[in-house]
């Protein structure tokens, strides 16, 4: 489901890991992508759009990147790939 398609309670898992993702009018799943600026989860296409929308992208990578040494978002995968180092 595309962002923006949901009008709809939200699901009990919303912005958990593997569960709904957390964008408001979204509930596509699996939530696969952490965020951590929002400390939740989001599904593919959301995690697109919002990673690289411009101002978020060069507000991360100017502000937060340098002192987090990591991505805005992160699988599950990547997060302990880059802590098990």
């Amino acid at each position: 489901m595309a962002y923006g398609d949901y009008d709809g309670p939200n699901k009990p898992d919303k912005g958990h890991e593997g569960g709904s993702c957390n964008r408001t009018l979204c509930q596509d799943n699996p939530a696969d992508w952490y965020n951590h600026g929002s400390h939740s989860w989001y599904c593919e296409s959301c995690m697109r759009a919002i990673r690289f929308d411009t101002f978020n992208l060069r507000d991360w990578e100017r502000k937060w990147q340098p002192k987090c040494g990591h991505p805005m978002f992160e699988t599950r995968a990547q997060i302990t790939a880059r802590e098990n180092v």
